[in-house]
């Protein structure tokens, strides 16, 4: 089988590179969200919206600009973009845009490296910041000037790769719960992190070396729920709590409002959020951040090339983005917690 040969991370970075303007605006983001973590500016509360996975360039550019738009209507929640051009997988299906961004199963990789970092670019350039899951650490190098927080999902938190990986980057990175509801594998993922670590890696001219990695201060934990129970509720991070403490931990929580959190049915994910923030006004936990799954339209639709509806998502359903309009811009008013100035 014949093996294609990828740009090296410079020579990607070099042909599609950020603009001064864009590196002071990531350097003020990034340096904003450390603050957020570390509790300095207690004035704010991260919201993390945008599609399950994005599919259409088009449809992802719009939905930044909405939320572009949002922000400025907001003195309390600060937003940063769900950009998900990986799909974990637990069956063998559609792994994301940058594997098959034609849609079609031809599986142009190399196509799919270049038309991500693009849109990355596009978003960046309108001064929205983006999230995303890291999947395939090799896959992350391409892209990680561009990413303002970084997600170890439930499939691999338990990955020392992925574990190793973390410790080695500037960002604030959260590890999901497992599958199952084992939030232990995301405590002691943040701590392996959080720690100094030696590891194999490729360098950004494409050669394999071994990385020492200083450890990632910024590393946290996220609820998701599990495939049966919620875990967002008090008695769930109450448990949180006493794991880490048992531990001798001590992570930032974010919570997953989607996936076991909503069981499954994405309406669920606005009394998951509402909960959440009531939680919050209660000064009890180190919540500093809420994740909704949200597109331009609501619901999912399969992969059909030939019959895709504008807006929609091809992976898990979402709620449209009207709703989440509304449910920040109510939490954007109601909420209350140390440190919020509601007449800033």
């Amino acid at each position: 089988m014949k093996q294609n040969s990828f740009p090296t991370y410079n020579d990607l970075k070099q042909k599609l590179a950020l603009k001064d303007a864009d590196l002071k605006f990531l350097d003020n983001v990034k340096s904003f969200c450390k603050n957020i973590f570390y509790k300095k500016n207690l004035n704010k509360l991260i919201v993390f919206a945008g599609p399950c996975s994005i599919h259409s360039e088009k449809e992802a550019l719009l939905y930044a600009e909405k939320l572009k738009n949002l922000q400025k209507e907001l003195k309390n929640i600060f937003l940063i973009m769900r950009v998900f051009y990986e799909k974990p997988r637990s069956e063998n299906s559609w792994k994301g845009f940058l594997y098959d961004p034609t849609l079609d199963n031809s599986l142009s990789i190399e196509t799919g490296l270049i038309k991500t970092r693009k849109l990355l670019l596009d978003i960046t350039h309108m001064r929205v910041p983006i999230a995303t899951e890291i999947v395939d650490p090799n896959v992350f190098n391409y892209f990680e000037d561009l990413i303002s927080w970084g997600f170890i999902g439930a499939r691999t938190s338990a990955s020392p790769i992925h574990r190793h990986f973390s410790s080695s980057l500037k960002i604030p990175i959260g590890f999901k719960n497992a599958l199952d509801g084992d939030v232990d594998i995301a405590i002691n993922g943040a701590y392996t992190s959080k720690n100094r670590q030696s590891f194999i890696s490729i360098d950004d001219d494409g050669k394999i070396y071994q990385k020492r990695s200083s450890g990632n201060e910024l590393s946290h934990i996220v609820l998701r729920g599990s495939k049966t129970s919620i875990n967002y509720d008090e008695k769930s991070l109450d448990n949180a709590n006493e794991s880490m403490k048992g531990k001798n931990r001590n992570f930032p929580i974010i919570i997953d409002c989607s996936h076991g959190n909503s069981r499954y049915t994405y309406q669920n994910q606005i009394k998951a959020f509402e909960y959440t923030l009531r939680l919050i006004e209660k000064e009890k936990y180190p919540i500093i951040g809420v994740m909704l799954e949200s597109n331009l339209k609501e619901g999912n639709q399969s992969l059909n090339p030939l019959n895709l509806r504008f807006g929609k998502s091809i992976t898990d359903p979402c709620i449209d983005f009207e709703k989440t309009k509304d449910l920040i811009l109510k939490a954007d008013k109601m909420i209350k917690i140390p440190g919020f100035h509601l007449n800033q």
